[in-house]
């Protein structure tokens, strides 16, 4: 039996490489131990040491007054104020479940990050990083494939009930849509049976897994799955509190947990009456932790498991606390920290370029914009986000043509051009499956992955076609500011290759897209997207089902690269660039990293530190 934990080594997860050590039997289970117990030193605390030890002095001082001369009082020590930092957020707070579809927006998820606490956690790359103060995810064995979760039994939810095995089962109950019997139509909607969770992330189909066992003696959980799966390492189950939903629901956590344990799998073909304890627990769980319109939030109602609660609120801002119950590896320096609401980006600009604002995901800035920000006196990171922008031909478009113009575009030049003023650095994507967002992922990816040079070569993009005159009809987004650079500069490419590249009309069949497409933090999960529609390679599905069935990151690596190698055997699009990002940090702040996630805060806010007084 061999056996991995979580990731052995700082990155833990699928498409990054491993340690060589990562290969089968190349791990032994480490001990239980509890990582990361309150080592940080708490400024807090100290200070209200010093305070007490003031009032001891006075304290004697007093006692001795008596039998002595008159004394000077002693001085008094003001305790310094909390070390608080706020940061800005575009959109409202409407949920504490961004997980639901209604919840599932960039607000609520930034407050989520900043309150949930789980199994892992992304850096700035988006690359999963271990969470060795609450348990570990340990894969067990490969085939088949098993993997155990464990809790350390000393973390306890804000509320003060512990973070239990029951909280991991509930989760697994949400994620996986074990009972669900639901069948749907064309567009969507249910028209038979159940459909219990839900959640924004649907199901996903090469994840199901038994029912899990429970061994409580040893505070772990195991799930043992129908095939492989390559991203068993990111499913981190810790969900919603099992007992505020059971409490929302009006069930005992006991006969939930029953349920789970106990109703049968779902079956589409043969739907049944729904569970009425799960239905509850469903009910509870897909609207019960929305927080309604222009309503203050009720900080007994919030129940994190990370070391932040909720304090104040109103409808522009919600005052995070820091908790002195919360056991584990991300206690923060900071004592407060305000998270402001904006409507729009230009509200968050205002904010910032007026100092009311410490941290804050900006986006994508043109140069003007961050020129003002820095002389506000922000530091500005600017980098890639996982919107990348491809030209992806459609199935219909010949072979010669889709080589001719993928020759003839010099995309070195074209980033240059768009994205050189911001992000000198920029180089164009040389991967359909991923971008320099994920740091050193892509970086492995792309050596060797079959990707062409980024210039043009007219002569052989005219070669391709015979000499003969073509047109290339290419739909995309007239209004989105990036397309709109691009566009042209194709238009002028494919001219000297003897292409007339067109803006597609709305009556034409499109032979290509000039598309943004959203990428996954999952090698896996953006392979999959990648390969949802246009020109495939000739063996890029089959090559997809290996890889989805690997559970060592090296070789879902090593198959991500031949789905690249196929991809561009078959000029099946042309991989341009990504949107910039930016994080902008006020002056003295520290610890604050880029995020490539668009829209998301910026990592391990247990690093950041207040400006020194």
């Amino acid at each position: 039996m061999a056996t991995a934990p979580f990731g052995g080594g700082r990155h833990a997860l699928l498409g990054e490489v491993a340690h060589p050590g990562f290969a089968q039997g190349a791990f032994s289970r480490v001990p239980r131990v509890h990582h990361g117990l309150n080592q940080d030193s708490r400024p807090t605390r100290r200070r209200r040491g010093a305070t007490r030890f003031v009032g001891l002095l006075a304290a004697a001082a007093v006692a001795l007054a008596g039998c002595s001369a008159s004394e000077p009082a002693p001085e008094t020590v003001e305790e310094a104020p909390p070390t608080t930092l706020t940061v800005g957020v575009v959109g409202t707070l409407t949920s504490f479940n961004p997980a639901s579809t209604a919840g599932n927006t960039p607000a609520n998820r930034a407050v989520a990050a900043l309150l949930d606490e789980k199994l892992g956690s992304l850096d700035g790359d988006l690359q999963v990083v271990p969470n060795d103060g609450l348990g570990r995810i340990t894969r067990v064995q490969g085939d088949p494939l098993t993997v155990s979760y464990e809790l350390f039994p000393d973390r306890v939810w804000s509320d003060g009930t512990p973070v239990s095995l029951d909280d991991l089962l509930f989760g697994w109950a949400v994620s996986s849509h074990f009972f669900d019997d639901a069948t749907y139509d064309a567009a969507g909607q249910i028209v038979s049976g159940t459909r219990y969770f839900d959640t924004a992330m649907p199901a996903d189909p090469n994840a199901r897994t038994s029912r899990p066992r429970i061994d409580r003696s040893d505070d772990t959980l195991t799930l043992v799955y129908d095939q492989p799966f390559a991203d068993w390492n990111r499913q981190w189950l810790l969900d919603r509190p099992v007992h505020v939903v059971a409490e929302r629901a009006g069930v005992s956590v006991q006969d939930l947990i029953t349920a789970i344990l106990t109703a049968p799998e779902g079956n589409p073909l043969d739907p049944v009456e729904p569970n009425p304890v799960l239905a509850a627990a469903a009910q509870a769980w897909n609207t019960g932790f929305d927080v309604p319109a222009d309503t203050p939030v009720d900080p007994a109602g919030v129940v994190s498991a990370g070391p932040w609660t909720v304090g104040e609120s109103d409808a522009d801002s919600l005052t995070l606390v820091r908790r002195e119950s919360y056991q584990g590896a991300h206690y923060p320096s900071l004592e407060n920290l305000v998270v402001r609401f904006f409507p729009d980006r230009a509200a968050q600009l205002s904010a910032l370029e007026a100092g009311v604002v410490d941290i804050a995901n900006v986006g994508d800035l043109d140069v003007v914009e961050r020129e003002t920000l820095t002389d506000a006196g922000y530091q500005v990171q600017v980098g890639p986000t996982t919107q990348t922008l491809h030209l992806r031909y459609a199935d219909g478009t010949p072979a010669d043509l889709r080589q001719a113009m993928t020759l003839a575009i010099d995309r070195s030049s074209i980033v240059q051009d768009v994205l050189g003023p911001l992000r000198a650095d920029a180089q164009p994507l040389q991967s359909f499956l991923s971008s320099s967002a994920t740091g050193q992922l892509y970086a492995d990816l792309i050596a060797g992955n079959g990707a062409p040079g980024t210039g043009s070569d007219v002569n052989a993009a005219r070669s391709a076609l015979g000499d003969r005159a073509a047109v290339l009809r290419v739909a995309y987004d007239a209004t989105d500011e990036v397309s709109s650079q691009v566009f042209p500069r194709l238009v002028s490419m494919g001219a000297r290759a003897g292409i007339a590249v067109r803006a597609a009309t709305a009556e034409d069949t499109p032979d290509a897209t000039l598309s943004w497409v959203g990428e996954d933090e999952s090698l896996y999960r953006s392979a999959r997207d990648r390969l949802a529609e246009g020109v495939d390679g000739p063996d890029t599905d089959e090559l997809f089902a290996q890889l989805t069935v690997h559970t060592d990151p090296v070789d879902v690596l090593a198959e991500a690269k031949e789905i690249d190698r196929s991809l561009f055997s078959a000029f099946a699009g042309v991989p341009l660039l990504e949107r910039t990002g930016a994080v902008a940090t006020a002056d003295g702040v520290g610890g604050v990293d880029y995020t490539s996630e668009p829209d998301g805060v910026p990592p391990a806010f247990w690093t950041w530190s207040a400006p020194s007084p």
